[in-house]
């Protein structure tokens, strides 16, 4: 220990000796700031409070519906550290101010969101980032290697705590994987996430693509297609390899041996546009 430590501790010994009812009086003052500093953190850390002045309600409604509910606001929206939890109390106070001289008066005006969004360390304080597969299994998602490539969590599970709706509407939608998984920036067949469900054996057949509008009428598609509405779109907005080559000389014949198959695109009376009636 320094001189100047043995110094101090000198001198604190000698002031407590010399004036103990000052002391004790002291020591007092300062446990009892130190507890009510302590419970006033926690109880203004705690989403009630929270949206007693944050102007907040459905967010506050989603919460506390959320499997998150026993999570304060905080612990998401606030990077880990007490520098910056004490560093947002200062700030938080001029929140305090306006809702009080403001927004509780005729004509307030309107107030716009400016929550922070969730950082990846904040999440990691509860889950695991090393996670490969979803709750359930079936689907591969190795979490560590998305974070590499730095993704937010939040691109993914934006809606899991503020999601409107079920359960299921909280699940991350096959849209946002498919920003990445288009077959260029990351892999599109769907073995590779959907271990349990794969290509089905159907789409592999050699006829597949003749068949499936038939096939359709009996298979549910949207369980995996619901996705994207405009799926189907893809093709049907283009003319098929069929119409192609002498397509004009060669349609009359394409047409006696499968009508159906004219059908699945054109309307009943669109041979008349040419023939001026109805084959």
């Amino acid at each position: 220990m320094s001189n100047e430590a043995k110094g101090l501790l000198g001198k604190i010994k000698d002031f407590y000796n010399n004036n103990q009812r000052k002391a004790n009086i002291i020591i007092i003052a300062i446990a009892a700031f130190g507890v009510f500093t302590y419970g006033a953190l926690q109880y203004t850390g705690s989403p009630g409070f929270c949206k007693s002045c944050h102007e907040m309600n459905p967010a506050f409604d989603s919460w506390k519906a959320s499997v998150h509910s026993e999570v304060t606001c905080y612990s998401c929206h606030m990077p880990p550290g007490i520098v910056n939890f004490a560093t947002h109390k200062v700030i938080a106070l001029k929140e305090v101010y306006l809702h009080f001289t403001v927004y509780n008066k005729p004509n307030a005006p309107k107030i716009v969101a400016r929550q922070k969004e969730p950082v990846n360390d904040a999440c990691g304080n509860c889950h695991s980032l090393n996670r490969e597969m979803a709750f359930g299994g079936g689907l591969n998602v190795p979490h560590k290697l998305h974070i590499e490539q730095g993704l937010k969590c939040t691109t993914c599970h934006a809606r899991v705590v503020h999601g409107l709706g079920d359960d299921k509407a909280r699940k991350p939608k096959m849209e946002t994987c498919m920003k990445c998984h288009d077959g260029k920036k990351a892999p599109d067949k769907c073995d590779v996430c959907h271990t349990k469900m794969g290509t089905p054996e159907s789409h592999q057949q050699a006829n597949w693509f003749k068949v499936h509008g038939e096939q359709s009428k009996t298979i549910k598609c949207n369980e995996c297609h619901n996705w994207r509405p405009d799926w189907c779109m893809d093709c049907h907005t283009k003319k098929p390899e069929s119409h192609a080559v002498r397509w004009r000389s060669n349609h009359g014949s394409a047409a006696k041996a499968a009508r159906d198959g004219c059908n699945a695109c054109h309307t009943l009376d669109f041979c008349m546009r040419c023939h001026g009636v109805q084959p």
